[in-house]
Parts: structure tokens; C-alpha cells; sequence
């Protein structure tokens, strides 16, 4: 009797072991799940919805139209943008008419300057050599032409520097013209927006709306899944995590896939945990947030768990195939190094567990 009780305890002394070094070098999680890019689809644009081209689930491309929103209103804007436009270039081209005569009155006022001065030159010189000549009047009268011409060029150097403010920046750099392209291209993007597409290639989910319900600026209407990322989150305890790093080997049991175990590589492990519950009827924390853990309860004090996050290696086929879905569950197991009794161990039994998901 002895013999046999020392046998059972040497017995659960090994196993004690073995559970607190595996515990270390091959940690083991049941607490995974599926995730990927899940993006709220909300237009940017409010109006009445003509038509829905999507259904529920269903997979969509990259820039697939997911539904349409009235566009009408968006039609017209456009046009009195194109209209403003048109009209903002006209009212340059005039400005710039204005210029081109207002420069051509400043020459001729300049050349009508030169010829008053030079006949008052030419009159003076005459008064100066023979006095009775000319008359003073015809002189004055010169000298006042001569003044007037220059008061005209005056004026038509004021009405060219009038008339070059009022014309701006040359082309698309006039401040007319750029704020009627804004508004332009404004219209533009609104009367494309009007048309909701998809951000990549993915699955739309939660589509509960027709033609007829209204759409808000910024109010999701669907949801949108992403498929060109997805990844594992596993919950590990604190004890853990001292020999998990990126790039370590991991075996995956997903339950979506019975008799199969993955492989897949640490990508990270979670920097920080909220310890706050997430706000009443919230199934995940809001974007920016800490993840919130939900540790197993037992009669010990409940260990910390942090997230690790995995990636894992599927087919095409298997990536777009129905059956894997985010939040599917996973049970995982990383492998931290070249522990050859306890890495084949762990693989033992994953693959086990692979076959007893067939089970429950």
C-alpha cells in the first residue's frame, strides 16, 4: 500500500511538474477568438437611399457599390458649381480685357505727354531766341497742354493699377476662381459620395436597410468586415507571457475546422489591459480603448490575462471561405523554443483536441 502511495504521489509530483515547466515554455490558451477589421459603413453624405445592391453577408470587392443615396440634389449643386465656375472665368477674362485696354489708354496718354512736351520745348526755345516770335498766350497755352497730359497719364496709370487689382492672380491662381473650383470640386465629391462603395475587399454585414429609409451623414448603415487581415486574439495570463515573443511558432485549433491544427506566429503581446468593465450592453471597447480581459473566475484569485495577438496561415480559399467567421472561437498553444519533449507533447494534444472538436 505504501509502495503504491509513493508511486501516485511521485506520480502527481512529475505531472505537477510538467504542468508549471509546459506552463512556461508551452503556454496554452482556450480563451482565442477570430478577429479582423470591422469598420461601421457610414455615408458621408445625408439623403434618401434609391437603391441597395448588397445583401446580408455577402462578399464584396474593393469600390463595389454597397447602395445608393438620391443624388439629384448633389446633381444640381454640381451644376450651379460649374455654372460659378464658368462665370468666375468670364469675369476674369473681362478683368483682363479691362487691363489690356487700360494699358493701351496709358500709352497713348504717354505718347500724347511726350508730344505736349516736346512742343513745349520747341516753343520755348523759340520765345527765348526771338520773343516776339511767339505770343506768351501760345506759350501758356503749351505749357498748360503739357500738364493736362500729364495729369491724363496719371489717371491712366491709376486706371491700369485699378484694373490689374481687380484681375488677381492670373489663372487658376485668381482667388475668384479658387474659391469657385473649391465649391466645384466640393459638388463633385458630394455627387460621388452620394455613391456608398466598399473601403476593400470584405464581407457587409448587418444590412437592415431598402430604398425609401434615409440616410444620415455619418450614421452607419452596415457593417463592413475586412478579410485582408485577420488574426487570433489570445488571452494569456501574466505568468505566461515571460518566454512569449513575435515570431514564435503557435498551433491553432479552430473550432470552425475540426481535425485540423494550424500554425501560426506571435505578431505582439498586449502592452496594457483596461480593468474597468466596458460600459453597460458594450460588446467590445470603443475605438482608441484598452482591450477589456474577462478572466475565468475560480476559487483562487483570478489571473490577469493579456491579449497576444497571432496571425495564422490560411488558403485563399480558406480565408474567403464561410465557415470562418470573426469571433470564432480557437484554442492555441506557442511553442517559445526548442523544447523537444514538451514542444511534441503540446502537438500530442493539440491535435487531440483538433479531433474532439467534432465532439462539442
Amino acid at each position: 500500500m505504501r509502495r503504491w502511495t509513493l508511486i501516485l504521489l511521485a506520480a502527481c509530483a512529475v505531472l505537477l511538474a510538467w504542468y508549471l515547466r509546459s506552463d512556461r515554455v508551452t503556454p496554452y490558451s482556450s480563451q482565442a477568438r477570430v478577429h479582423a477589421l470591422v469598420v461601421p459603413i457610414a455615408p458621408e453624405v445625408s439623403g434618401t437611399i434609391t437603391s441597395v445592391t448588397v445583401r446580408n453577408n455577402q462578399r464584396v470587392g474593393k469600390g463595389d457599390e454597397l447602395f445608393q443615396i438620391d443624388i439629384e440634389r448633389y446633381r444640381l449643386a454640381l451644376q450651379t458649381a460649374e455654372a460659378a465656375l464658368e462665370q468666375a472665368r468670364q469675369a476674369q477674362g473681362a478683368a483682363r480685357a479691362n487691363v489690356d485696354s487700360a494699358r493701351a489708354s496709358l500709352r497713348s496718354a504717354r505718347a500724347n505727354e511726350e508730344k505736349a512736351r516736346l512742343d513745349a520745348v520747341r516753343m520755348r526755345s523759340i520765345r527765348e531766341q526771338d520773343p516776339g516770335a511767339l505770343s506768351e498766350r501760345r506759350l501758356e497755352s503749351a505749357e498748360a497742354s503739357l500738364s493736362s497730359a500729364r495729369a491724363r497719364v496719371a489717371s491712366a496709370e491709376a486706371a491700369v493699377a485699378a484694373a490689374l487689382e481687380q484681375l488677381g492672380q492670373p489663372g487658376d491662381q485668381n482667388a475668384a476662381i479658387r474659391q469657385a473650383l473649391s465649391s466645384y470640386e466640393s459638388a463633385r465629391l458630394n455627387l460621388e459620395r452620394a455613391t456608398v462603395r466598399a473601403p476593400e475587399a470584405g464581407v457587409v454585414t448587418g444590412v437592415q436597410l431598402d430604398a425609401g429609409n434615409y440616410a444620415a451623414a455619418g450614421a452607419p448603415q452596415m457593417t463592413f468586415i475586412a478579410t485582408h487581415d485577420v488574426w487570433i486574439q489570445a488571452d494569456f495570463t501574466e505568468n505566461n507571457l515571460g518566454n512569449i515573443d513575435p515570431g514564435d511558432e503557435v498551433g491553432i485549433v479552430l473550432e470552425a475546422y475540426p481535425g485540423r491544427v494550424f500554425k501560426g506566429t506571435v505578431r505582439e503581446t498586449g502592452f496594457g489591459v483596461s480593468v474597468d468593465s466596458p460600459p453597460l450592453g458594450a460588446d467590445s471597447p470603443p475605438l482608441g480603448a484598452l482591450p477589456t480581459i474577462k478572466n475565468d473566475t475560480n476559487w483562487l484569485r483570478a489571473a490577469q490575462r493579456y491579449p497576444v495577438l497571432i496571425d495564422f496561415e490560411l488558403t485563399p480559399e480558406e480565408r474567403n471561405a464561410s465557415l470562418l467567421k470573426v469571433g470564432s472561437q480557437a484554442s492555441v498553444t506557442v511553442y517559445t523554443g526548442d523544447h523537444f519533449l514538451f514542444n511534441g507533447l503540446s502537438r500530442l494534444l493539440m491535435w487531440l483536441q483538433s479531433y474532439l472538436s467534432y465532439a462539442y
